[in-house]
């Protein structure tokens, strides 16, 4: 069991500044225009508030789903930091993804940040997608974000005998009070699980000097596109588009995401 999401302030640290997932999220509402939006693995709300925000002004409702304590709590101080509009059409709840249901149904159900790739069984992730298809209403959209598969990221898991190197992929500085992390970062892939074991080793400074350092294991599976789209069909949705990135552009070899949508037929 991973420690990730029990340090919040970090994690929106790491995030510090990320805007192009968040203006794509509230684009997609002012194009659906839908009435009640949920996202699953909200954390600490950093995409669900600007949707609350953006809800308050088109008339919807919005659920953010979390079962981490830490991100939920988080999540919460930054809703009542929110003006009385936003604050009365949003709503931070613990749940699991996997048997949530929604009453009233929902029109728009996101899972962004690749948060899917942490459910590793097939079971699971069916479950997810099944739940999902319950709690929409007819015409109702599911929209699934994870990273698309990076093999080269991967070469060194199929050296024998296989290499870990370490790489720097986070270097991120808060000029508010002087606060810098470093992520240091470990990949094993095992390809006959589509599973990547990462590793994390963060470094925190203030003002130039340590003050702490931590190590995160976790597991992520690894998604492909055929196989996404097969879970989609599965649980009984229509596949209505799959982007490759942000700014809409189609799934390409290169694309950095598969951004891929169902509708609930009906």
């Amino acid at each position: 069991m991973t420690d990730i999401y029990k340090h919040p302030e970090e994690y929106d640290l790491e995030h510090l500044g990320e805007e192009e997932d968040i203006a794509f999220y509230v684009s997609l509402v002012r194009t659906l225009r839908p009435l009640r939006i949920l996202e699953l693995g909200c954390g600490t709300g950093r995409i669900t508030l600007p949707l609350a925000q953006e809800g308050a002004r088109l008339g919807c409702d919005v659920i953010g789903l979390d079962n981490q304590p830490e991100m939920l709590e988080s999540a919460e101080q930054h809703r009542t930091a929110m003006s009385p509009e936003i604050r009365e059409r949003l709503r931070f709840i613990a749940g699991d993804m996997r048997t949530f249901s929604a009453e009233p149904k929902l029109d728009l159900i996101v899972i962004p940040c690749s948060s899917m790739s942490h459910v590793i069984e097939l079971d699971d992730q069916i479950a997810v997608f099944k739940r999902c298809y319950e709690n929409l209403n007819p015409g109702g959209r599911f929209m699934v974000e994870v990273n698309m598969p990076n093999m080269a990221a991967y070469a060194d898991s199929f050296s024998t005998p296989p290499r870990t190197p370490i790489e720097i992929d986070l270097d991120r500085s808060d000029e508010s009070d002087g606060t810098r992390l470093i992520r240091r970062k470990t990949t094993r892939y095992l390809s006959d699980q589509q599973l990547a074991h990462i590793r994390f080793l963060y470094e925190k400074y203030q003002h130039g000097r340590a003050i702490e350092s931590h190590i995160d294991d976790f597991a992520s599976h690894v998604f492909f596109p055929r196989e996404l789209a097969l879970l989609f069909i599965h649980s009984g949705f229509e596949i209505e588009r799959t982007l490759g990135d942000y700014r809409g552009r189609p799934l390409a070899a290169n694309s950095p995401l598969i951004i891929m949508t169902g509708k609930r037929p009906g």
